[in-house]
């Protein structure tokens, strides 16, 4: 008689304990490739890893890892709905590199700077809502807490998303033109180079600011090791908040701020030049692309895996009410969700 088939755990393809680990994954993530996968396969990959969960199945091991990669690089994790293509981390370096050279055009003006840091605040603020938590913990918004999109009423998009996306861009543009402006005052070229990071940088940590201010407040939800909810931190959601602005802040610095000076280099070389030269502005231009690729698809992976995904937090620094919930408990240390 056939035996009821065992259910199975689905191996991790990374350690997210450590820093190596974590950064692996994320140069997986950054993988371009599975923008290409369709509809079907990405149905197959689900059906694969439940059949595989299940014990239904025997696939190679090799077959598993690949529909796990096609799985967290295309769908959401609460939803497993496929996220919209320009949005998937898969497209960060497509997407972002032609507009880091925008941001870095040499002596742009106004109008340029206002364009690329707008598209650039823009990409960052889809990029956002498409990867938000979306779980059965999710709030469901108010008439008074959210928007209506104009092509779908059903589809509510909460008004802190537009205020932080509205101050993202006004940050950016703001410190942009400040420094680029201090520095043609200072007569430093050095500061000019520096401009777009700090606009990039600002932008970034003002987004994450505006959008989960809330959260100091609020608290966010803090678990055991088992993964069951205890309740609502504010401790948690303040070191969650402090751990991703320093990503935040970190992320663009190697491909935004170190890169000028490269480009800068290039341009004095004779190599350069006789490029320049011999094939007029696109082989330049495709020096830069290449060199912005190479450092963004270096310096940005890591930059995602400073700190954990699932944060920790020793019980001695919760709130009195959780600890004194934990009090029976031989929980030491709580988990929590740090967010994108």
């Amino acid at each position: 008689r056939r035996m009821a088939a065992q259910a199975r755990k689905l191996p991790p393809r990374h350690d997210h304990s450590t820093f190596m680990g974590r950064m692996l994954y994320m140069f997986d993530q950054f993988d371009p490739m599975p923008l290409l996968a369709t509809k079907e396969e990405l149905k197959s990959a689900v059906k694969l890893l439940d059949e595989y969960k299940s014990g239904d199945t025997n696939p190679s091991m090799q077959d598993v890892r690949y529909a796990q990669k096609l799985v967290e690089c295309c769908l959401h994790p609460d939803t497993q709905e496929p996220i919209p293509a320009p949005f998937r981390v898969s497209a960060f370096l497509p997407i972002n590199v032609p507009i880091g050279l925008g941001l870095l055009r040499a002596n742009a003006g106004i109008p340029s700077v206002v364009f690329w840091q707008w598209l650039n605040q823009t990409h960052a603020a889809c990029m956002n809502y498409a990867n938000r938590p979306m779980g059965k913990s999710a709030p469901i918004l108010s008439e008074q807490e959210s928007l209506g999109l104009p092509w779908d009423k059903s589809q509510r998009v909460h008004k802190r998303a537009i205020r932080s996306y509205m101050g993202a861009v006004g940050s950016a543009m703001f410190v942009s033109l400040g420094v680029r402006g201090i520095s043609k005052h200072l007569q430093s070229p050095s500061m000019l180079l520096l401009a777009p990071a700090s606009g990039v940088v600002a932008a970034a940590v003002t987004n994450l600011c505006l959008t989960r201010s809330h959260e100091l407040s609020e608290g966010i939800e803090v678990e055991d090791s088992m993964g069951r909810p205890i309740g609502r931190s504010q401790a948690a959601a303040k070191k969650a908040l402090i751990e991703t602005a320093i990503s935040r802040a970190v992320l663009p610095l190697p491909a935004i701020g170190i890169t000028p000076f490269i480009f800068q280099a290039q341009e004095r070389s004779a190599w350069y030049k006789w490029m320049a030269r011999s094939m007029g502005s696109s082989g330049p231009l495709l020096v830069k692309y290449v060199t912005l690729m190479v450092i963004s698809a270096v310096t940005v992976p890591p930059s995602f895996a400073i700190f954990p995904h699932r944060g920790s937090l020793q019980v001695s620094r919760l709130e009195p009410e959780l600890r004194e919930q934990l009090r029976n408990s031989s929980t030491s240390e709580v988990f929590y969700n740090k967010g994108l």
